[in-house]
């Protein structure tokens, strides 16, 4: 369970100007945090993910990562303690109709972008901090700040590599995730590599596109991932953007982002290229992020240029 609180405590001042003050004269801070019980120790799973997001997220300190502020392991209670995010997890912008916020196109790009960073840094050896394979992104565990920004969460799944550690290939004998997120590569060989979060991601970032979850019904058996690159093949991928992307009228679409072409061609190309089936054939995500700039930036000229035509016409 998850619960949302406010948490006080004394502002971040040094020892010396404490010294000589009564309690009631330090200046106290209030902050939302976001407070996760696990249900029991006896759950070996649960105590098990309560360990990895501990010892993950201990190594970590990036803007588009969740922080862990404090832990509880004391009797039978397990209980993390992280950041509030106030906007809620990127699953509940996507297909849902009682849901009004309507996430234009470049803000969708954005937070495209913010999770490519967030996943660059978790895959890159820095200092003291090791390689983390993530295991389970999806929409569900990346969460939208006040602002938007999109922040990675739940590393109860995570693997770690040490800088020590021979190769860039985990073997496992479990495989863990959420099935349509899953790496085929990783799901058949129990091979993992950073590169079975890119295949997740780019099954998020069809999500995003379509506007819709990677189980909706729309897919049927065959499930998103096949769904999606079929469609490229065929050239027919374009039909099934989300529609709430697409404005009747002309003016409204260019005032409100409508989707620039040329932006969703390099956003397609680079999403279908991280649903490869084989791990060698995904993009790294220097590449990635180098394409989602790309469709940004198309998206951004073109609508400052559709803005400033309305006015000089």
């Amino acid at each position: 369970m998850v619960y949302k609180a406010k948490l006080d405590h004394f502002d971040g001042i040094n020892a010396l100007e404490i010294e000589g003050k009564s309690k009631g004269e330090l200046h106290k801070k209030y902050s939302s945090v976001a407070i996760k019980r696990l249900y029991s120790r006896v759950d070996r799973q649960g105590e098990n993910g309560f360990v990895a997001e501990i010892r993950t997220l201990s190594n970590c300190k990036h803007p588009n990562i969740v922080p862990l502020l404090g832990f509880c392991d004391e009797g039978r209670e397990l209980i993390l303690v992280y950041e509030y995010v106030a906007n809620g997890s990127l699953d509940d912008y996507l297909g849902n109709m009682d849901n009004v916020t309507n996430l234009v196109w470049a803000q969708r790009l954005q937070i495209c972008l913010n999770i490519a960073h967030g996943l660059n840094y978790l895959h890159t050896h820095i200092s003291d901090k090791p390689m983390i394979i993530h295991r389970d992104i999806k929409s569900a565990n990346i969460l939208l700040d006040d602002t938007w920004m999109a922040k990675i969460a739940d590393f109860g799944l995570s693997k770690l590599q040490c800088t020590n550690q021979q190769g860039t290939t985990l073997i496992t004998n479990n495989v863990a995730g959420t099935e349509v997120y899953l790496d085929p590569e990783y799901v058949n060989t129990g091979k993992l590599k950073k590169e079975s979060d890119i295949y997740s991601f780019g099954v998020v970032l069809f999500e995003i596109l379509f506007g819709r979850l990677a189980y909706d019904q729309i897919y049927g058996e065959k499930g998103l991932p096949s769904v999606a690159r079929q469609r490229y093949n065929e050239g027919t991928l374009k039909g099934m953007v989300d529609p709430k992307l697409m404005e009747a009228d002309e003016i409204i679409s260019m005032l409100k982002g409508g989707v620039n072409q040329d932006s969703i061609e390099s956003f397609l190309k680079i999403a279908y290229q991280c649903l490869a089936e084989t791990q060698s054939g995904r993009p790294t995500m220097e590449v990635i992020i180098k394409e989602l700039e790309e469709a940004l930036n198309f998206q951004v000229s073109n609508l400052f240029q559709n803005v400033t035509s309305l006015f000089v016409n």
